[in-house]
């Protein structure tokens, strides 16, 4: 297994076993590649794009279906606790 960061192209490859030929799969800037139920490899194109996308969403909880594209971050979730404990104190 090796993983390598190839600058010139801006690419991290992790590399389990050798891969073979073209990728199996292409989703944006991820190549996969598998074999008999194992993966071989994974490309992440433009690494230093994703890494930042990566940085900067990482307190961000990205949700799907009915929810899809909204986003709820830990300030959102505190502020509703905060609401939430102070409508308790006021029942009580």
């Amino acid at each position: 297994m090796k993983v390598v960061y190839i600058p010139s192209k801006d690419e991290l490859v992790l590399e389990i076993y050798p891969k073979k030929g073209r990728p199996n799969k292409k989703l944006n800037h991820f190549k996969l590649w598998w074999d008999d139920g194992n993966i071989c490899a994974i490309v992440i194109t433009s690494f230093m794009e994703e890494w930042e996308e990566f940085k900067k969403n990482l307190n961000t909880i990205q949700l799907g279906g009915i929810w899809k594209g909204v986003r709820i971050t830990k300030e959102d979730i505190k502020e509703t606790r905060r609401i939430l404990l102070k409508e308790l104190e006021e029942k009580w």
